[in-house]
């Protein structure tokens, strides 16, 4: 039926589309998109699984909040192009894949595990910055200004890797589709746009190959919601919400309400409009069904500078009204949008995502949470975030950029923050964390959940935090550590409804990292961004292909884009650059390539750090991983090397990603003058793609005052009037070996002898004598160096930990073991006896 509001107009409305019928389409209104091209960003993307940045979102350059960066997918990831669309999916089996357009085709990527989105298959299509795809069952359906009508696309294989181009329906009228929308209870399609039509419309009974059954072309629509209503006076009738206008799109534009139950029978039930009127571009419904929000794309032109969204009353659709506009306050064009669970998530190009709490206010909703895909830029171009998809069954929220691909986010409705987070220095008596948390919405936080999850270097272990003296926060306690100890936490707590978050939000890939020590001082800072004294390639190495050189990688499946720190083109040490587009083109191949540190005199440090980001892939190729990456440390300028650590072939930190490490050095060699590390990267068993790189190389310092073992159980007094106590000097590293005892408060005069074992007792007055045993089972006596405690009542044990005490077996000598030592003496407590010190404890290093 024709509009009563309009009618004087359908005739220049029935010209422009007879005319785009007959002539070249004209040019789209989006022209703007045009002039705004810039090129694709390199990346070098993310995966907070393998942890590619290694860094929270924000120190990448993404301000944000509420939303948890899981995967950013480059375009160079997905094939190249420029981006546009993107829409969800999830197979009958619950795996759940991201589907996004390019100007070159449609990526089908695999978010089931959102921090290591993978791709899964690529269907081309016509060349066109326009790409639009939906989906219906299983199978989607995808459209593009550059033609080929309805590209239909087979999922039904998605979950083994399987995804092709079922069939390309071109009936309908011109091949140019601008978007398209399915009303997934009706099970019907709708063609929108594309050479000035309205709406094409298709059954998808047989959805292999939708019908062609009716068209709308009133007026030119841009995009259009279509629901079937189930329940009030509108029950079993399909109402299509439409962003439309005469001409392009346009002129008079506003929104459309049809009633397009009756395909060849189409009802206009509303026709609205609204202040500074531009360009009705694209909205959503409210899931009540009573507000539909709009966008307009080109309302900068009248004066808009911010983003503004128009809400419409559509309780009743045929008696629809304008009820006003709201801001976030954000200088950015408005796009695309869309409802779950009372939020509005918006894609507002240079802002990035925006997400807007309407159950809070349905005309005026706050904004909660947000993240900025195009930090660089604050302005009303056409660049950044094309469209969102947050109707996932797992709540995972996708979205599509323009210039940086694919984004997949958790939508964390805690914010997590934590005072004083770096920490770079932890106390070696400890320390207090306290965590705000602040809820979107009160009552959302598991309080049970709030975690403090410390790992000194046994594996981590999770520390309940209880509420703090302010609101909203939570506190526990770091426990003490040795000095010079690298100790990695994040906080973590979890929503009622099962979502968590950490901080940092790379944790537990990336937690914080944390020397104990008073103070830490960074004694060498290489970030290779100048000739540092290293040496890549040494006669010897046997690597046909792949030697380490020193630059800016420009980054493959396995190479990093970048230094660490990414984003600015950072150098780093990395295995040869890329210089062709195959990837097996410059990985290392056929033996083993060798980078070299120079000379390192560490002498005079007390607990002196090795610390520095690697990368190491060897994940892709045709053969099972066999080849590890290997770090060597030398104390004596490369006549001799320990290891320090030995990366794969399996396991953590295999599939590339930039990961630290950390190790003190005298818990491998006694620092020298002459100290050295090798990096050895290698592929000498089956062929296979490997690729390493190192960065940001530091030595750190930690000063001390803490004791080296710790008093664990209690004595008698002695004649001297005091209990005996045993403090120790030097030092609590195996390499070193230089640990002393001293035991004081003994009376002058009597003899003494050391004692040792791996385990712990406390035995009042054993064989009749006073004080306390301290040490258990396979006790070991340090009878040649038995004495007498000087007139100052002190008595000193030098401990070789090579020289195990008799009877042998009492104790090992392996880094972690602890060794519990008392010191027996003689006395005359009235009468001759005998007594024990305090025990005294120490785990070796």
């Amino acid at each position: 039926m024709t509009s009563p509001l309009h009618a004087p107009a359908l005739a220049l409305s029935s010209l422009l589309v007879a005319s785009a019928v007959a002539a070249p389409a004209p040019l789209h209104e989006d022209d703007p998109k045009i002039l705004d091209t810039r090129p694709a960003v390199a990346g070098p993307g993310y995966r907070r699984a393998t942890d590619a940045l290694s860094r929270s979102a924000a120190s990448a350059g993404f301000p944000s909040q509420g939303m948890r960066l899981e995967s950013w997918l480059t375009l160079d990831e997905l094939g190249g192009g420029q981006g546009n669309d993107c829409w969800g999916y999830a197979s009958p089996s619950g795996r759940e894949y991201a589907l996004i357009g390019t100007t070159l085709a449609t990526v089908v990527v695999e978010v089931t595990d959102p921090a290591n989105a993978t791709i899964v298959g690529t269907i081309p299509g016509p060349t066109s910055i326009w790409r639009d795809i939906k989906v219906y069952g299983e199978r989607a359906y995808a459209v593009s200004e550059g033609g080929d009508g309805i590209q239909v696309i087979d999922l039904r294989q998605v979950d083994a890797g399987v995804v092709t181009l079922e069939n390309t329906v071109t009936n309908g009228g011109s091949r140019a589709t601008h978007n398209v929308a399915i009303d997934v209870e009706s099970g019907f399609l709708y063609r929108c746009g594309g050479s000035g039509n309205g709406l094409r419309i298709y059954r998808l009974t047989n959805p292999s190959s939708p019908q062609f059954v009716g068209m709308w072309s009133e007026r030119y629509v841009h995009d259009v919601q279509v629901v079937t209503y189930t329940s009030g006076p509108y029950a079993g009738r399909q109402i299509a919400y439409c962003c439309s206008g005469f001409g392009n799109g346009s002129i008079d534009t506003g929104l459309t309400i049809l009633d397009v139950t009756n395909k060849s029978n189409i009802q206009v039930i509303g026709q609205l409009s609204y202040p500074t009127n531009r360009y009705s571009h694209q909205g959503w419904l409210s899931a009540d069904r009573t507000r539909f929000y709009l966008g307009d794309e080109l309302d900068q032109n009248a004066g808009v500078d911010l983003t503004v969204t128009r809400v419409f009353d559509v309780s009743d659709p045929g008696n629809a009204s304008y009820v006003g506009e709201f801001t976030n306050g954000v200088r950015a064009v408005s796009h695309n949008m869309y409802e779950r669970d009372g939020y509005l998530f918006q894609a507002n190009y240079t802002s990035g995502i925006r997400v807007l709490d309407i159950d809070a206010n349905r005309d005026a909703p706050p904004e909660v949470a947000y993240f900025d895909t195009a930090p660089v830029s604050s302005s009303t171009t056409f660049n950044g975030l094309w469209s969102c998809y947050p109707n996932l069954p797992s709540g995972i929220v996708l979205g599509s950029d323009r210039e940086r691909g694919l984004f997949v986010w958790s939508f964390d409705p805690l914010a997590v923050d934590v005072a004083d987070a770096d920490l770079r220095e932890l106390s070696p008596d400890g320390e207090t964390v306290v965590a705000t948390i602040d809820e979107m919405t009160p009552g959302t936080l598991d309080a049970s959940t709030v975690t403090l999850v410390v790992d000194g270097g046994d594996g981590p272990v999770s520390i309940p935090m209880t509420a703090g003296s302010a609101a909203g926060t939570y506190e526990a306690d770091i426990p003490s550590f040795p000095c010079g100890a690298e100790v990695s936490w994040y906080v973590t707590a979890t929503t009622v409804s099962g979502v968590e978050t950490t901080f940092p939000d790379t944790a537990p890939a990336r937690p914080f990292s944390s020397l104990v020590g008073s103070a830490i001082a960074t004694v060498r800072y290489d970030d290779f961004e100048t000739d540092a004294g290293w040496t890549g390639g040494l006669p010897g190495d046997t690597a046909l292909r792949g030697a380490w050189v020193r630059d800016v990688p420009i980054g493959t499946q396995a190479e990093p884009g970048g230094g660490f720190v990414a984003g600015n083109g950072r150098q780093c040490w990395f295995t040869a650059q890329q210089v062709f587009a195959n990837v097996n083109d410059s990985d290392v191949d056929f033996g083993f390539t060798t980078l070299l540190s120079p000379v390192l005199d560490l002498t005079g440090l007390a607990y002196p750090t090795i610390e520095y980001e690697r990368w190491f892939s060897n994940a892709l190729g045709n053969n099972a991983p066999d080849d590890a990456f290997v770090v060597e440390i030398s104390n004596d300028a490369g006549v001799t090397w320990t290891t320090l650590e030995v990366v794969g072939p399996l396991g953590p930190g295999t599939e590339g990603g930039w990961r630290q490490a950390a190790f003190l050095v005298t818990e491998f060699v006694v620092p020298t003058d002459q100290v050295q590390l090798r990096f050895i990267a290698s592929d000498t068993g089956a062929p296979n793609i490997v690729e390493a790189a190192i960065d940001e190389f530091r030595v750190v310092d930690a000063v001390c005052s803490a004791p080296i073992g710790t008093e664990y159980c209690t004595s008698d007094p002695n004649s001297s009037g005091s209990v005996g106590t045993i403090v120790g000097q030097g030092s609590d590293f195996l390499t070193l070996n230089d640990l002393e005892l001293v035991a004081t408060n003994l009376p002058p005069g009597q003899t003494g002898l050391f004692i040792v074992s791996p385990n712990q007792a406390s035995v009042p007055n054993p064989g009749g004598g006073q004080g306390n045993l301290c040490v258990g089972a396979s006790t070991g006596r340090y009878l040649a160096q038995a004495g007498s405690a000087d007139a100052a009542g002190m008595l000193r044990l030098d401990v070789d930990a090579t020289a195990i005490p008799q009877p042998a077996g009492a104790v090992t000598s392996m880094a972690g073991d602890t060794w519990n030592f008392q010191c027996w003496h003689r006395d005359a407590n009235p009468g001759p006896t005998s007594n024990f010190t305090t025990g005294y404890s120490v785990r070796y290093r």
